[in-house]
């Protein structure tokens, strides 16, 4: 053992971090440990963290963090040196959702209002005195989402970023300006001069433009006639556009999925599938137009990202994810500091959030499914490791574990999800099973980590199930295809015999299941209680959609695509009118025999409200019991903190007085 591992380990061991004791399990009582996981409130699940994102500046001086004040997430700075903490500043009608440093001195944050997600950017001093407003949200009745957004940070430029919007020559967001054009700009965080870096025109039918390390647009991605996705590349502003490549458009997995330009701006690091379905890492060079052999090919799942310097001047290594994250090292002395932290941290993910221009002083996160984070400050010049806040405050030893299951389809399609079973399971009693389908649906996957749906619904006393179901991300290409057009069909398939696997293996009580899922989980938690009603005890629906001939034109489909261009309607759900009335789970209500949940958000740009208007109208037309939330101020899920919390509250009781666990 080296003499910095030693001192991680005693170090670890004199701080208050829970996950040196997870071992302690062993030895303990199952109906104690479940009588006290009972006990836990929902705020202890779903109130705000303590801490998110925490960002050590560039000089690793100070390290600003998200906290909750008064109901919302406010921006802090803590002073390394001093060891004091104050606020810098908080929202007034919105929680600030994330943030980046700009220099030691600045700080560029947004907040999403009313959870609409239209996001406002804005940057600030040290003493949130000096805030300079940069893109504004949508006023009024205009909640569709976003008029802009950043696209790059520009790492390397302490006074400027990239953003995309709409913007009047006041500079001002003006909604009423619908003839405006659509940018690309460079904008000053310090006085918000702009300066215009690309034009969106609507016969270029442009896809997605990707930045260099001075802000210059030089990539591009345009959709042509017969369905292909045609790359172009220019040099430097005003230059003209070549074409570098061509494929097929998919939707989803792009053939190529362009990460960033390494510092030399030239060489742009790219995942590509041309060769490995679920992708490689390779390094195209702009200047030859000539893309190298694979540096990376993932041995299983596929590539989540890439680890360089603070300047992006070395591929220090990548980032991959199967069942669970794993890397892969190019530079030795990284891949030897993160075998340190593992073996000081074992059974836990370990990743460094953030770290100083010099690397010498490092954020690192340690998380595991039963621990819900904590963030060390790692100071490799002084050899220490100290504990700075852990995100919640809950025992591990209250929590339990996700395990891996793999099972096959109806059809022989190998699926692959997580089962956390709580503590009655010990005893090898069937409990109740809630089956948790993730949203998206396409791409997007569950994870191995900690959940607090699964924790908050593993406390209670029930099993929880979550496939990754085709259509699902993390798999490759093919995987994600094998989804296409299966809205209520082969992907509801795959959770109705998840369901049934679970039961035979003797993990679920046959006669106490339930489904629960929010987006196009609430669509497959709806369409499991209409087609498969004989299955489950009860449902939740939080947010899903429930009638597929509502066209997806605000958040599911490119608002800046018309006429024949790609449609998401079309080519991931249902091509026909037959297709989405037999699959919209609102034209077959009359089957449910369970009782259900929903909950909802006027403000929703992703499942309009007329959803619940139709499904509602069904449900008393065919005298259903259910019972329902709505809420005036939320959008796509509850973002407010006492909106989030009297969904689970109501969540509770309902999945109590229907599904109801084992005693403890």
């Amino acid at each position: 053992m080296t003499l910095l591992l030693q001192r991680f380990t005693l170090l670890v061991a004199l701080l208050s971090g829970v996950p040196m004791a997870l071992a302690a399990d062993s030895a303990t009582d199952w109906t104690e440990l479940a009588r006290q996981a009972a006990e836990l409130p929902a705020s202890a699940f779903f109130e705000y963290p303590e801490v998110r994102q925490p960002q050590l500046s560039p000089d690793g001086r100070k390290i600003a963090f998200l906290f909750p004040f008064e109901g919302r997430m406010a921006l802090g700075l803590f002073d390394r040196q001093t060891r004091s903490a104050r606020m810098i500043l908080r929202g007034r009608d919105e929680s600030l959702l994330s943030f980046f440093w700009k220099g030691n001195e600045r700080i560029v944050f947004y907040a999403d209002y009313q959870g609409n997600e239209s996001t406002f950017v804005a940057s600030t001093d040290l003493t949130g005195k000096k805030v300079t407003r940069i893109v504004e949200t949508q006023p009024g009745e205009y909640l569709q989402g976003s008029a802009g957004g950043i696209l790059d940070n520009l790492g390397a430029d302490t006074d400027h970023i990239v953003v995309t919007g709409i913007f009047r020559p006041s500079h001002w967001f003006d909604s009423s300006a619908t003839t405006a054009d659509f940018v690309v700009t460079r904008v000053n965080v310090r006085n918000r001069g702009l300066s215009i870096a690309y034009t969106y025109h609507e016969a270029d039918r442009t896809w997605s433009v990707y930045v260099d390390n001075a802000g210059v647009v030089r990539l591009r991605s345009r959709e042509v006639k017969g369905g292909l996705m045609v790359w172009e590349h220019r040099d430097d502003d005003g230059a003209r556009w070549r074409e570098i490549a061509r494929h097929a458009i998919h939707g989803y997995a792009e053939t190529w999925e362009p990460q960033f330009f390494a510092a030399d701006n030239r060489t742009l690091w790219l995942i590509s599938r041309e060769e490995h379905d679920r992708g490689a890492l390779y390094a195209y060079d702009t200047m030859t137009d000539v893309r190298g052999d694979a540096v990376f090919v993932p041995p299983e799942g596929e590539i989540t990202s890439l680890v360089t310097s603070p300047d992006r001047r070395q591929l220090q290594g990548v980032t991959f994810e199967g069942e669970r994250r794993r890397y892969h090292w190019f530079d030795a002395g990284r891949g030897k500091l993160q075998a340190s932290l593992e073996a000081t941290f074992p059974g836990q993910d370990v990743t460094i959030a953030s770290k100083s221009a010099d690397e010498q002083v490092c954020l690192v996160h340690i998380g595991s499914d039963r621990e819900a984070g904590v963030y060390y400050v790692l100071d490799r010049k002084a050899g220490s490791l100290t504990q700075f806040k852990r995100v919640r405050e809950l025992d591990p030893r209250l929590l339990r574990p996700m395990v891996t299951v793999t099972f096959a389809a109806r059809d022989g399609v190998e699926l692959h999800g997580y089962l956390t079973r709580p503590f009655a399971a010990e005893g090898g009693r069937k409990v109740p099973l809630v089956i948790n389908p993730h949203g998206g649906p396409f791409g997007v996957r569950d994870a191995w980590g900690f959940n607090p749906d699964v924790q908050f619904l593993v406390s209670r006393g029930y099993a929880v199930l979550q496939v990754n179901y085709r259509g699902s991300g993390g798999y490759g290409r093919e995987f994600i295809s094998k989804g296409r057009r299966q809205w209520g069909r082969a992907m509801q398939d795959d959770l109705t015999d998840a369901v049934r696997w679970a039961i035979a293996q003797g993990y679920a009580d046959p006669d106490r299941v339930a489904i629960y899922g929010a987006s196009y989980g609430g669509y497959a938690a709806l369409a499991g209680l209409a087609f498969t009603p004989e299955l489950y005890r009860c449902g939740v629906n939080y947010v899903g959609v429930a009638d597929l001939t509502i066209g997806f034109k605000r958040r599911g489909e490119d608002a800046y695509r018309r006429g024949s261009d790609f449609s998401y309607q079309r080519e991931w759900i249902g091509a026909t009118n037959d297709y989405a009335n037999e699959t919209s789970p609102v034209n077959f209500v009359e089957r449910i025999r369970a009782p259900s949940l929903h909950a909802y958000g006027r403000k929703d740009p992703r499942v309009e409200f007329d959803h619940w208007m139709r499904l509602e109208s069904a449900l008393k037309k065919h005298r259903k019991p259910y019972a329902a939330i709505e809420q005036k101020r939320q959008g796509h899920g509850f973002r407010d903190e006492r909106a989030s919390l009297e969904f689970y509250a109501a969540m509770e009781r309902f999945l109590a007085e229907n599904l109801g666990p084992n005693p403890p």
